[in-house]
């Protein structure tokens, strides 16, 4: 009965820090404001464990919503956008060989969590993969969160401020507005999907039947982030492969998953957990900085050699979250179709190519 009751503390508490940092209209709020909430009342002493089966339900869940992506539009834009996203792939996997390597030498992790912990994938993903390669969670968490909030709290000001009007000083306004415009005539025009008459509804019950069952049969075969990539490479299949089109399954199930990862994220950390990162905060605080710092590097060897504005290259390549990149890039004008392809794209290279590589380099 203790523990029943603890589970629903920490999945209220979780759901409260969501709508608070959501009322702040904070970024990533389903995520970020769990693992706020859970680990201050981790702080003062409150302390339980999320049961093996809500953990992987959760995995499973990211599965099938990263599935329900590759939809037949999403596979034409990567098929438009195959050569920079295959450029992409290449060098966020030679960036996390080395960062990792770097971290395992200046820190005291081992080599699984300082391998996850500068893998440019989401705070969730990165934490779903922590759980299959039985990482360091609370570490990893932290220096994805670090970077994250460095990303979406610093990254729109210097754009704004700094990046956009250093672009604007060497170039006439109006007639590069006017290029980029001809150049990108579908600008922000697939964000939402055309409503279809002839999709066939098919219930949440079936997506996550499928899913699962993918995840079962990865876990069998000893698959790298199995539960994970299980789930969205038979759902990918199902919609690539049926010729029937899909209803979607109401988000909410993805938000509550996403709520449900933050609390699992949350309750990682522990007093214990926080004296061993006390000798972490300097390795952190290099790795962010390495990390943002190639990535503006990386967004602009992007703009140049696939001619594209430099703010959309940034934004493309980085490792903030396909959702909240997007948001950025409305706001800062920019191409939104190249943003969220290469994201996507980005994305897969960390919870698929990368993982895989790791394992096998093993």
């Amino acid at each position: 009965m203790y523990s029943i009751m603890s589970l629903i503390i920490l999945f209220v508490v979780s759901y409260i820090g969501y709508r608070l940092f959501e009322l702040v209209h904070f970024p990533a709020s389903r995520i970020v404001g769990p693992i706020f909430a859970v680990t201050l009342i981790q702080a003062f002493g409150f302390s339980t464990e999320v049961p093996s089966l809500f953990k992987m339900g959760f995995s499973v869940v990211f599965g099938v919503y990263l599935g329900l992506r590759f939809d037949k539009d999403a596979q034409k834009q990567l098929l438009k956008a195959i050569v920079p996203a295959v450029v992409l792939s290449v060098s966020y996997v030679f960036i996390t060989i080395l960062y990792g390597s770097i971290l395992t030498a200046v820190s005291h992790m081992d080599q699984n969590t300082a391998f996850l912990a500068v893998i440019p994938g989401g705070v969730a993903e990165a934490g779903v993969l922590a759980v299959s390669f039985n990482a360091n969670l609370a570490q990893v968490s932290s220096f994805q969160l670090i970077r994250y909030l460095s990303i979406v709290l610093i990254m729109p000001l210097l754009s704004k401020f700094i990046i956009v009007p250093l672009i604007n000083r060497h170039k006439s306004a109006e007639n590069e507005v006017q290029e980029i415009k001809n150049e990108h005539p579908e600008r922000g025009t697939h964000l939402e999907l055309e409503p279809k008459d002839n999709r066939s509804l098919y219930s949440s019950i079936w997506f996550l039947v499928v899913g699962s069952l993918g995840s079962f049969l990865f876990y069998q075969i000893h698959f790298p982030a199995a539960l994970l990539l299980g789930a969205t490479v038979f759902i990918a299949l199902l919609q690539t492969l049926s010729p029937v089109a899909f209803k979607l399954p109401n988000v909410r199930y993805y938000e509550w998953a996403q709520i449900g990862m933050g609390a699992v994220i949350g309750t990682s950390f522990t007093k214990e957990s926080f004296m061993q990162m006390r000798t972490l905060i300097w390795p952190m605080l290099m790795m962010t900085v390495l990390i943002v710092t190639t990535s503006i590097i990386l967004g602009f060897i992007f703009s140049k050699i696939f001619r594209m504005d430099y703010i959309t290259g940034l934004m493309s390549v980085l490792p903030g979250g396909i959702s909240t990149m997007i948001i950025l890039a409305e706001d800062l004008d920019a191409d939104i179709v190249t943003i969220s392809t290469l994201q996507l794209a980005r994305l897969i290279t960390a919870v698929a190519f990368i993982p895989i590589l790791y394992q096998w380099l093993l």
